[in-house]
């Protein structure tokens, strides 16, 4: 795998062309619950997948609000993906011609969308962006990614791996807000377990009532703690995450 130190230069103007907020219309709504809900729910579809985080010493890809993530499942199926997600709630910025490119790549595929997550006094949304290839290693595409980003990346080296087990179903359901069915998935790390269930939407307007009906459909009490569940694995304490 290649690997690279990757540093955070931020810029005011881009040196390709203009940086626009990302274009999002669409994502993903989450909710984290207690791992024995797992039993009680109704699924179909099961998928196992090893899942590497690679990480500099005291989280610095995380700081910079960059997370590299190698996959393979259980048919051997690989990819690899670059995210991007801004720190300190600032706004996403693409620089646009690299954006139109990454648009049209046929190695690869790049999602700008928002993450909204559940909490019990006002959802979370984070703007996000990726790109995602099959294989194992890193591609020009995932320079350019980078570059769109304003993020540097000159070698990715020193690197440590942190380990996930994940499994996946698809909920059975017949709510159709849904444009595909809700998502159930476990990752398993060191002595932990986290349980998430997401559904995608298309239209911002569809947030909200998307994940009203997420949660209209599990009656369990959601986890006291949400939040993005790649950020707990990767942060030093096991216990809590953002």
């Amino acid at each position: 795998m290649k690997k690279a130190f990757l540093i955070l230069v931020l810029l005011t103007t881009s040196s390709y062309g203009a940086l626009i907020p990302a274009p999002i219309n669409s994502g993903e709504v989450k909710i984290t619950y207690p791992c024995f809900v797992l039993d009680k729910l109704v699924k179909e579809n099961e998928e196992s997948q090893k899942i590497i985080f690679y990480e500099k010493e005291g989280n610095r890809l995380s700081e910079l609000g960059l997370n590299y993530r190698y996959r393979v499942n259980s048919e051997q199926e690989e990819d690899l993906t670059l995210k991007f997600r801004p720190k300190d709630n600032q706004k996403l910025l693409v620089e646009d011609q690299i954006y139109a490119e990454l648009s049209m790549s046929n190695h690869g595929e790049l999602k700008c969308e928002a993450d909204v997550i559940y909490d019990t006094s006002k959802p979370k949304f984070v703007s996000t962006c990726s790109f995602k290839s099959p294989g194992k290693d890193l591609t020009p595409e995932h320079d350019e990614f980078l570059k769109m980003v304003e993020v540097s990346a000159p070698l990715l080296s020193n690197l440590r791996e942190v380990v996930v087990k994940a499994t996946k179903w698809k909920l059975i359901t017949d709510e159709s807000i849904f444009k595909k069915r809700p998502t159930i998935e476990v990752w398993r790390f060191r002595n932990e377990c986290i349980l998430e269930v997401s559904a995608k939407f298309e239209g911002m307007e569809n947030a909200l009532p998307s994940l009203k009906a997420l949660k209209s459909l599990i009656k369990y009490a959601p986890s006291p703690v949400q939040g993005n569940k790649t950020s707990r694995v990767l942060q030093d304490s096991p216990r809590f995450y953002k």
